[in-house]
Parts: C-alpha cells; sequence; structure tokens
C-alpha cells in the first residue's frame, strides 16, 4: 500500500471488515503528513498503527549514494549495508503482527521499501505457508509497482520524479526492477535473513 493518507474512511472500514488489525509505516517522519487533497479520514481505534522507518533521514551519506531517494531495487543492498537493524525490526514487527490479525505495510509508494521488508520476510523458511517463490515475490513487487504507476496516471498532482509509464513502457522499467530485485533477493536466502534477526536480536 502507498501513502495511508490517501485512504478515506470507507477505506479503512473496509480494512477492518477484512479483518486488518495493523498498519505498519516504514515512511521517514517528514513523510508523514495530510496533503491538500489527501481525503478527511476517521480511521477505526481497533487498528492498530505503528510508525517504524526502515532510513534515517539525518544519514546524509546514504542521500547523497541515493539522491533524490532510493527508488530502486538496485539500491536494497545500500540500504541493508546501512540501516539493516532498522529493516530487521520491520520484518519482526510485520512477522509477529500476524498473530493479532491481518497486517498491512506500507510505505509512500507501496513499492520500495514495502518490497524489501516483504521480500527479506517472504524468504524466511519458518513463516505460514513457508517460504515464498520467485513467482509470489514477483507477484508481490509488481503488484506495487502497478498500484503507483497507475497512481501517477490518475494523481492530479504530478510527481516531482517519477511519472505514469504507458504500457509499453512501463513493462520494460518493471522487468528492469524485476531483474535487479532477483538478484537482491538470490544475496539474501531465508538463512541470511534469519541471522541478520537474531543478531539483532529479534
Amino acid at each position: 500500500m502507498g501513502r495511508s493518507e490517501w485512504v478515506d474512511t470507507i477505506g479503512w472500514q473496509q480494512m477492518l471488515d477484512e479483518g486488518v488489525a495493523t498498519v505498519i509505516d516504514v515512511r521517514t517522519p517528514p513523510e508523514i503528513k495530510r496533503r491538500e487533497l489527501d481525503p478527511e479520514a476517521t480511521v477505526p481505534r481497533e487498528i492498530q498503527r505503528i510508525h517504524l522507518p526502515v532510513e534515517d533521514v539525518d544519514h546524509e551519506p546514504f542521500w547523497q549514494r541515493n539522491a533524490p531517494y532510493p527508488m530502486h531495487p538496485g539500491a536494497y543492498a545500500d540500504t541493508m549495508e546501512t540501516f539493516g537493524d532498522r529493516v530487521a525490526t520491520a520484518i519482526t514487527t510485520v512477522r509477529d503482527s500476524w498473530t493479532d490479525g491481518g497486517t498491512v505495510l506500507h510505505c509512500t509508494a507501496g513499492r520500495d521499501r514495502t518490497g524489501l521488508v516483504l521480500g527479506l520476510l517472504l524468504q524466511l523458511p519458518d513463516i505460514p505457508g513457508g517460504p515464498a517463490d520467485w513467482a509470489e515475490h514477483e507477484r508481490v513487487y509488481a503488484s506495487g509497482a502497478y498500484g503507483i504507476n497507475e497512481h501517477h496516471r490518475t494523481s492530479p498532482v504530478p510527481h516531482p520524479y517519477e511519472s505514469y509509464l504507458p504500457p509499453a513502457d512501463f513493462e520494460k522499467e518493471l522487468a528492469d526492477r524485476l531483474s535487479s530485485y532477483r538478484r537482491f533477493l538470490r544475496q539474501w536466502p531465508g538463512d541470511r535473513v534469519a541471522e541478520l534477526l537474531d543478531r539483532h536480536g529479534l
């Protein structure tokens, strides 16, 4: 999911009706704000909201390396090298929240930070249903990519760095992203993800 501020009262109620108990936001603090065209919304008190930024907005070298912001799976290795502890916390928080009901994880676009955390989580061998195969990873990442591309098509406010890609261009871009995503996941098999969590006491 992308920005939670895009969700109106009806959408929040639909999430509750579908069994969502927890919404986890991995954006940095400056990103969390209501914008002019965002709907006014009432969030059901039954839904727990957790903020766990996977990046430190004050880490200048990281942002210089990934200016204007990390927007591609090619940046995942740098994110893990720099903020592996934060990503580990997000992974375990999502995993542990499953005992309370459905969980929604989101960033701003619902594509890259969301894809990073979910990709590593779905590598773990002890999750319900076992680790994901590549087809499942591909579906998860692609759903976020399709979603934000469609948002760019319909949004009345243009994005400063990204724009809508027509189908042929989008499929080419998606293929590049998925190729990079697959290389990253091969470098992070389930046992390595588990070691990361153990190393941070999670």
